[in-house]
């Protein structure tokens, strides 16, 4: 009897430990439930108003925001897809006349667009910024799985849940100025957050597929294949992890080996035009066309005989920071590609506000860094100012002819720079935190660099 009144003691002991558990599980699904309906709600709800608009108001795409500089470049431009299907319709190379200037897989893509009505170019535009929030709220939930060990000891956090970040991303005025201006960046944005996704979620292959489709789609997303790699190594089991740098070596030979082929079977098909109309034109800035970026006025400036040195400075400026910012935060590869994808969008010779939105929905990923920004108000400022400033710079200097194109191009200074403080203010605030991480009781001390 002694026996079993332990034994019922003991249950009796448990059960309330059972059922706090169970309560705890339930709680936990309920709460996932809820942030997957409002997750739902806030993707049905931001598509529907980009539908609403392209539907009830389509002067205002095809006659004014189609047109911005500010979100439609010359190798991003809806007009000249058009223009490229309508001659690939017509049995013309689109790459012959000089206007077409994108990827021959957007050309497949809306040659089977051309043949259906309107209505389902749209729900693309809309489908494809509905899977980038997506997406981003899927990399929100695995980056906070992946987190939970690295956390400065005594740490409260406020965490931005995945329809939050869905949230930040779909009502950002620049990512719905860009969808309903119809510029194909939204794909190439497609393609980057799959790869990124991929990558944290250990799939190698598919995040090379991704980073290889998103190079092909505008270039210089082909930088991303560092932080790619590392996620790639860091993903392999512990057993293979002395073989590093095999493993990253083996994922670049894969990128290469990908992006190498596709560009070969367009050229066998389109020609060299192919190659001299997408890439080298994107190299060379050969169309300098105004937009939110550093190229045009200063090659506009330039004399001839000093292009081709400054075209390897400015390109190298955009594309050398791939190695180091992935190698000095090999530890967290997706911050690495979040800064890459900054710097891509502040550096790149055909930059557009869709670029900015990319990574300004990448940022909320990292709220854990928010208390460690410095510089914050300055940097949102030079933003607000640089897009504020730039539509009534060019509004004087194209249409009133009061102004001339130093006012425009002061304004992409200002919003450059603004992208620029922001880059190093996250950086900083990364590497003050990883310090507060390894020692703890340097919290409340001041970091002097010398």
């Amino acid at each position: 009897m002694s026996a079993d009144s332990e034994q019922n003691a003991t249950a009796a002991e448990q059960s309330p430990d059972i059922a706090i558990i169970t309560a705890l599980k339930r709680q936990l699904l309920r709460t996932e439930a809820a942030e997957r309906r409002r997750l739902l709600r806030v993707l049905i709800t931001g598509s529907a108003i980009r539908l609403i608009i392209l539907v009830a108001f389509p002067g205002l795409v095809s006659h004014y925001l189609s047109g911005r500089v500010e979100l439609s470049t010359p190798v991003t431009s809806y007009k000249r897809l058009v223009e490229g299907v309508h001659l690939s319709i017509h049995n013309t190379s689109p790459y012959d006349g000089g206007i077409f200037h994108q990827s021959p897989l957007l050309l497949i893509l809306f040659r089977v667009l051309h043949v259906l009505p309107d209505m389902f170019t749209n729900i693309v535009y809309v489908a494809v910024d509905a899977m980038i929030a997506l997406t981003l709220a899927k990399l929100a939930a695995a980056k906070a799985d992946k987190s939970k060990s690295s956390r400065v000891p005594g740490e409260i956090r406020f965490v931005c849940t995945p329809s939050a970040i869905a949230t930040m991303y779909l009502f950002n005025p620049l990512t719905v100025a860009t969808t309903l201006a119809k510029s194909t960046i939204v794909f190439s944005h497609l393609a980057i957050v799959s790869a990124l996704y991929a990558g944290v979620s250990g799939l190698a292959n598919q995040a090379i597929m991704f980073t290889t489709v998103a190079a092909h789609l505008s270039l210089y997303p082909a930088v991303l294949i560092a932080p790619v790699a590392l996620m790639a190594a860091v993903s392999q089991k512990e057993s293979q992890q002395r073989w590093l740098v095999g493993n990253i070596a083996l994922t670049l030979a894969k990128f290469a080996f990908a992006t190498g082929a596709l560009h070969l079977l367009f050229v066998a098909v389109f020609g060299t035009q192919y190659f001299m109309a997408t890439v080298d034109f994107t190299l060379r800035a050969a169309d300098l066309q105004p937009n939110v970026g550093l190229f045009w006025y200063f090659f506009i400036e330039i004399f001839d005989e000093f292009r081709p040195f400054f075209y390897v400075v400015f390109q190298l400026t955009a594309l050398a920071f791939a190695v180091p910012v992935s190698w000095r935060f090999r530890d967290d590869p997706l911050f690495a590609g979040t800064m890459l994808v900054g710097i891509i969008s502040a550096l790149k010779s055909y930059p557009s506000w869709g670029d900015l939105s990319l990574f300004l929905g990448l940022l909320p990923l990292f709220e854990e860094l928010t208390k460690y920004l410095q510089y914050s108000f300055l940097s949102t400022n030079l933003l607000m100012y640089g897009v504020g400033l730039a539509p009534v710079f060019w509004h004087l200097w194209i249409e009133l002819g009061t102004g001339n194109a130093n006012f425009f191009y002061a304004a992409t200074l200002v919003y450059v720079f603004g992208q620029i403080t922001l880059l190093f203010d996250l950086g900083s605030a990364k590497l003050r935190r990883e310090l507060d991480i390894h020692y703890p009781e340097t919290r409340t001390r001041t970091v002097i660099q010398e």
